[in-house]
């Protein structure tokens, strides 16, 4: 039997190679799935983004560069708005990675589960609103839908600093409630995900459970907290094999 196949989208500024290391602890304890490591399709200016002069962005920087000839990447750039009154802005470029991601999964057959962190947890649980069946006229799955593949629910997905997409013309995603069983994994002294963005997201899930580790902005290293991500992913993924038509791409299953 075909192993089953996890998607891991990763952060702002980061990219496929960079979020491979970054999710090796829980990697390697799962060696009988696949794990799929795209690239956001737009290329970042650091220097753009960041303030070049601090140490610790200068550091992650030269991570991001000498893991691979990616360089820095992006699901979208965030432009303007504000979370709390929810008055203009948008997410540019969220149309051409929902038809990257499209097609990159064509390509390498059903996606059964959707690992995310930071922006990739935002888009992951887009993904997972998205993709059910109550939004199947929703004018932005028309993008996943480009190469014309059959799309199915993925079956379960992990959260890691994730949050609730804050402009308004993404709401109706939200409305109807996730149904997907969904890991939130936040980190105690996470900086740059405010834990009400974080709530925003977990009041959607309806099939949501939560770790809270002793960390920041990053992936858990704790023995405790892996074994439980390992846990939920067994438990939701162990009867994804035995059903046909249960990958995020049918058709090809």
């Amino acid at each position: 039997m075909a192993k089953l196949r996890i998607l891991c989208l990763h952060g702002f500024t980061s990219n496929g190679a960079v979020h491979a290391h970054q999710l090796r602890r829980l990697t390697s304890q799962l060696p009988d799935y696949d794990f799929l490591f795209p690239e956001g399709p737009h290329r970042v200016d650091i220097a753009e983004q960041m303030d070049m002069s601090k140490p610790a962005n200068q550091a992650w920087s030269d991570i991001v560069m000498s893991a691979s000839d990616s360089g820095h990447r992006a699901w979208w750039f965030a432009r303007d708005g504000e979370w709390k009154s929810k008055t203009g802005g948008g997410f540019i470029g969220l149309e051409e990675s929902l038809e990257y991601l499209g097609a990159y999964v064509e390509e390498r057959g059903p996606v059964h589960a959707v690992w995310g962190f930071s922006q990739g947890a935002c888009l992951a649980g887009m993904l997972c609103a998205l993709l059910q069946s109550k939004h199947a006229g929703h004018p932005l799955r028309k993008h996943l839908e480009a190469t014309g593949t059959g799309i199915a629910t993925p079956l379960a997905s992990v959260i890691f600093s994730g949050f609730r997409a804050r402009y308004s013309q993404y709401d109706g995603l939200y409305e109807p409630g996730i149904d997907v069983p969904m890991l939130h994994v936040l980190g105690e002294q996470d900086p740059l995900v405010r834990s009400e963005r974080s709530e925003a997201l977990l009041r959607v899930c309806k099939r949501s459970e939560r770790i809270v580790h002793a960390g920041g902005h990053d992936i858990p290293k704790g023995a405790e907290d892996v074994a439980k991500i390992i846990e939920f992913t067994r438990r939701h993924l162990r009867s994804g094999g035995e059903s046909a038509g249960q990958g995020f791409v049918q058709a090809l299953i």
